[in-house]
């Protein structure tokens, strides 16, 4: 379990006047991992899914899975289960 700075839905900092707040981060780290696009995280130009992108594309369950997995692994989550059964829109990710 990883400890970080939390975002709201809107991905903005919580804030609670002169703190923020801190919590379990994993569910905010895959979410932040599946929506960015490779390039938008300047700091690591190699990270990111993209979904929004390929939601637009052609799906193949198969390099889909294995480009989550990638993703996840990359950040350290390893043994992670991918359920695409319904496809990209009912992603499911287990950590």
């Amino acid at each position: 379990m990883r400890n970080d700075i939390l975002l709201n839905e809107d991905f903005d900092l919580v804030d609670l006047g002169d703190e923020w707040y801190e919590g379990d981060s994993d569910q905010q780290h895959v979410e932040l991992l599946m929506t960015l696009n490779k390039g938008e995280l300047h700091e690591f130009p190699f990270v990111g899914f993209g979904a929004l992108r390929r939601l637009h594309g052609v799906f193949n369950k198969q390099n889909v899975t294995r480009d989550i997995k990638i993703e996840l692994e990359n950040d350290g989550y390893t043994n992670c289960d991918v359920d695409l059964e319904n496809g990209l829109g009912d992603l499911k990710i287990t950590i």
